[in-house]
């Protein structure tokens, strides 16, 4: 007798996990933990930072409170995602009459899923620009780079995350990192605790030395640097030293060519430049704090000239391009803006979701509106 072929059913515990993470009771119990974690990073930016703050609560699987450990952006999201993923699939009633429910929570998937493509593929600069001056330049927040050039051609680039595994091996000298420091501060030589009558110093370094110190809540205002024992050339061995900014670069001249060092924080080349008109602060009566403040900036792109404020709440946005007024830096001398730049291929995706979310309640609200009149 041949008996008839039947379906396996997943295991019972976890088709009642599956269908318990669909419920819709699952969005209240996360909604607070959200709230609570967004209060806390937007708090948190004022001693530590635009960049800290997001990577420790919005960024993050997991971050601590003291010893305790809580749940991060990441996780809370991707519970959320997982909740109306499997709401959308097990638990929709495929018919009309909730078609406006139905596309309201695929709009809500596809902001979620948009945030992901952010959060994977968005990438974060600053740029500075003293009033009056105008740069194509964007820096990276972190990233440092060693650029070793030849005859004023790129020979390598060694990352400053990874100065402990520097390979110089190509070159014909060598460099070895007696310290680092990701911010630093300047020293006379002498009062360095490892100065030494008996070591060569070359370049700046025997004028000055780096000690380091707590970084700044501000990764772009680090003075990162290192000092490193520099072998193999005819006459120039000896104990040197770069920092972001350095002034002069390091020429190492050997029997065939001549070789310049670069260190400093990884940059990029917008497609068009922006000038700084004016950069205009507002501060609280009878204090130096600041109330607001914005930037008039115009848009330079080929025969284009476009003037725009940038303003805290209303950042500019060009050829996939987003500039957030962050911070700025004053001094008797001059005045200087400082915008976060995020390049994200995937920011149309939020206003697509948004659209569709729009249109499933305004649809939800019409089919409403239907039923009654026809009851």
């Amino acid at each position: 007798m041949i008996k008839p072929v039947t379906k396996k059913q997943p295991p019972k515990l976890i088709k009642h996990w599956l269908f318990r993470l669909a419920d819709a009771d699952m969005v209240f119990w996360l909604m607070p933990p959200l709230i609570a974690i967004l209060i806390a990073g937007t708090l948190a930016q004022r001693w530590l930072g635009l960049y800290e703050a997001t990577n420790m609560f919005f960024t993050s699987f997991i971050f601590f409170a003291g010893p305790i450990p809580l749940p991060g952006g990441f996780t809370l999201l991707g519970i959320l995602s997982v909740n109306l993923t499997l709401k959308f699939l097990l638990k929709s009633d495929w018919s009309w009459r909730k078609s406006g429910i139905i596309l309201t929570h695929l709009g809500a998937l596809i902001l979620l899923i948009g945030g992901l493509i952010t959060a994977l593929a968005a990438k974060e600069y600053y740029m500075l620009i003293p009033e009056g001056d105008e740069t194509p330049y964007i820096y990276h927040y972190t990233k440092r780079n060693l650029v070793i050039y030849t005859n004023d051609k790129e020979a390598t680039r060694l990352p400053y995350d990874h100065i402990d595994k520097w390979e110089t091996a190509e070159l014909p000298f060598s460099i070895n990192i007696i310290k680092s420091c990701d911010n630093c501060k300047i020293v006379k030589r002498e009062e360095a605790d490892d100065y030494s009558t008996e070591n060569t110093y070359g370049g700046m370094a025997q004028f000055m030395a780096l000690t380091p110190q707590p970084p700044r809540k501000d990764p772009e205002a680090n003075l990162t640097g290192f000092e490193f024992n520099l072998t193999g050339t005819p006459d120039q061995d000896g104990r040197y030293l770069a920092f972001d900014g350095m002034p002069k670069p390091i020429e190492i001249t050997t029997r065939d060519n001549t070789y310049t060092l670069i260190f400093g924080k990884e940059q990029t080349m917008l497609p068009f430049s922006i000038a700084l008109k004016d950069f205009v602060k507002t501060d609280y009566p009878g204090t130096n704090k600041a109330k607001t403040y914005h930037s008039d900036i115009i848009v330079k792109d080929g025969e284009l000239e476009w003037p725009v404020t940038i303003e805290m709440n209303e950042p500019l946005r060009y050829k996939g391009y987003t500039f957030f007024q962050s911070s700025f830096e004053q001094t008797p001398e001059i005045e200087m803006t400082i915008l976060a730049v995020v390049k994200n291929s995937g920011w149309l995706v939020p206003y697509f979701g948004t659209a569709l979310l729009g249109i499933g309640l305004l649809l939800h609200i019409l089919i409403g509106n239907n039923r009654r009149k026809s009851a």
